[in-house]
C-alpha cells in the first residue's frame, strides 16, 4: 500500500468560493454533478477522492467541459465523504472506506451510470480519478471497454497488477506523495494501445494539488493544476477522438 495514502489522511480540504456551474441531477438514490453539452456523444466520468463533491474538483469538471464532453461526478458517498475531524486517523479512513468505497460497492454504480449515458446518446466515455478515484479508475479499465481512456491523478494504492489487467490507455498524474511509477507505465507501454499511455510527475506538488487538497489560490499550485487538466484534455482529445463530439 502506497504511502500517498497516509499523506491522504492527514491532509485537510482546502475552502474555495469558487460556483461551479453544473447542476444535480439524481440516478435512484445516486445523486450527480452533470455538466457540459446535453447532445454530447462522448463523455468524461469523473470520480473524486475521498472529500466528496469538492468546488475544485466541480471546477475541474467545468472546465473539461467546456471542451465539449458531458461530465458527470456521481456523489458515491451521498453527501456524507470523509469527516475531516479524523484528519490523520488512517486506520479509521480504511474501515470507512470498506464500508462505502471498496470496487464492489461501486463499480455496479459505475455500470448504472454507464447506461444512464448510453441512453443520453454517449457513445464512448473516459474517466478521471483522484486518489482514491483514480484507484476505483484503474480497476474499472480492467473489467469495462466502454470507457476508452483513463486519467489518473494522484493516486493512491498504486499496483502493477492494475496496469496488467488494463485494457485501454491511461494517463499517470502522480505527484511527490506517491511511489515512482515507470514500472507501472513499462507494463502498459508493452500493451497495443501502449504508445497511447502517458505519465508526467508532479515533483513539486503535493498529494491533491489537483483536487480537494489544492491551494488554488498559490501561483504554482494553480499552475500545476491547470498543467494537469490541459494533459487530462489533450489526453483525452487524442483517445477518444475529438472529431466525433
Amino acid at each position: 500500500m502506497s504511502s500517498s495514502l497516509d499523506v491522504c489522511c492527514t491532509l485537510k480540504p482546502v475552502e474555495s468560493d469558487y460556483a461551479p456551474v453544473g447542476v444535480m441531477e439524481h440516478l435512484g438514490d445516486l445523486p450527480l454533478y452533470v455538466v457540459g453539452p446535453k447532445d454530447a456523444k462522448k463523455a468524461i466520468l469523473v470520480i473524486y477522492d475521498i472529500m466528496g463533491l469538492h468546488k475544485n474538483t466541480q471546477q475541474f469538471c467545468d472546465i473539461l467541459a467546456n471542451h465539449g464532453y458531458k461530465v458527470v461526478m456521481p456523489d458515491f458517498f451521498r453527501g456524507r465523504p470523509w469527516n475531516i475531524k479524523n484528519i490523520g486517523n488512517r486506520k479509521a479512513v480504511m474501515t470507512w472506506l470498506s464500508k462505502v468505497g471498496t470496487f464492489d460497492l461501486v463499480a455496479p454504480q459505475i455500470s448504472q451510470v454507464k447506461t444512464w449515458l448510453q441512453g443520453q446518446g454517449v457513445s464512448s466515455a473516459g474517466i478521471v480519478g483522484f486518489c482514491w478515484g483514480g484507484k476505483i479508475g484503474v480497476q474499472i479499465a480492467g473489467v469495462d471497454r466502454f470507457y476508452g481512456a483513463f486519467t489518473v491523478i494522484h493516486p493512491i494504492n498504486v499496483d502493477t497488477a492494475d496496469a496488467e489487467k488494463a485494457q485501454a490507455p491511461i494517463l499517470a498524474l502522480p505527484s511527490k506523495d506517491e511511489p515512482d511509477m515507470t514500472e507501472y507505465m513499462a507494463i502498459l507501454k508493452k500493451k497495443p494501445f501502449g504508445a497511447k499511455c502517458k505519465h508526467h510527475r508532479f515533483d513539486d506538488m503535493h498529494h491533491g494539488f489537483a483536487a480537494a487538497r489544492g491551494n488554488w489560490s498559490d501561483e504554482l499550485n494553480r499552475k500545476r493544476a491547470t498543467e494537469a487538466i490541459q494533459l487530462t484534455i489533450d489526453f483525452f482529445n487524442q483517445v477518444l477522438n475529438k472529431s466525433n463530439l
